[in-house]
């Protein structure tokens, strides 16, 4: 204890001190830099494509990503600008939260409408540019030109770095908006119906938590089929 309180009067009174060791972590870490983008692009080019995949084998989780989407592009069209609201989308339906939700009369509101408008033709609902598979597309446009850039040049420069990062932000938008089309969302949602919505069980037990958390989150659960419903475990 004494040493500790030593040390911390030494730095308090000499912060120059501090400075070799700051020189030492900065150089350590510029030093790591190029390992740790070697070792995420690899690994985003093989587990981006698999998640891809996962959700590209079922319909249902692809139809309530439609949904999702359709909600969020219904309330942004009624707010008249981009709300700061995420979904995720499950086989019996799909969450929203975020500071910009708003009631749950309007998200589920916005959810029947934007299933009508679905099943009446509107499949340009189903696409959002902010989707998590858009950030997935960039994510895995940058690792893959990455490792094809090591491969190629055998060694690694900061212009490779930013010309690659600038090139997977340039394709990663249309890149995006196709996986969403093709095989994270599924336009055809004439079978489904919304079953009701659910709000996120209050975490303190009163009902003051939007001030404490003001990200609320809500459930909506739908089924496919005439009127036949999905039990999952």
């Amino acid at each position: 204890m004494p040493f500790l309180l030593m040390l911390l009067l030494l730095l308090l009174f000499f912060p120059y001190l501090l400075v070799p060791f700051i020189i030492f972590f900065v150089i350590g870490f510029l030093f790591l830099i190029p390992y740790v983008l070697i070792f995420n692009s690899f690994f985003n080019v093989i587990t981006i494509p698999w998640q891809i995949l996962k959700i590209a084998v079922d319909k249902r989780v692809r139809r309530n990503h439609s949904l999702e989407h359709a909600t969020v592009n219904v309330l942004e069209e009624r707010y008249g600008h981009s709300l700061r609201i995420g979904g995720l989308a499950y086989s019996d339906g799909f969450s929203l939260s975020g500071p910009d939700l708003p009631s749950p009369y309007e998200v589920l509101d916005a959810a029947r409408e934007g299933l009508y408008r679905m099943a009446n033709g509107e499949t340009d609902l189903t696409l959002h540019l902010r989707c998590g598979t858009s950030i997935a597309a960039a994510n895995f446009l940058f690792s893959l030109v990455f490792i094809l850039v090591l491969f190629f040049y055998k060694h690694l420069s900061l212009i490779n770095i930013v010309a690659v990062f600038l090139l997977a932000n340039i394709l990663a938008k249309p890149f995006g908006l196709a996986l969403q089309k093709f095989f994270t969302t599924y336009p055809d949602v004439r079978d489904m119906s919304i079953l009701d919505i659910y709000g996120k069980p209050l975490r303190f037990g009163f009902p003051f938590e939007i001030i404490i958390n003001p990200n609320r989150t809500y459930f909506i659960k739908t089924t496919s089929g005439n009127g036949f419903f999905w039990f999952l475990c």
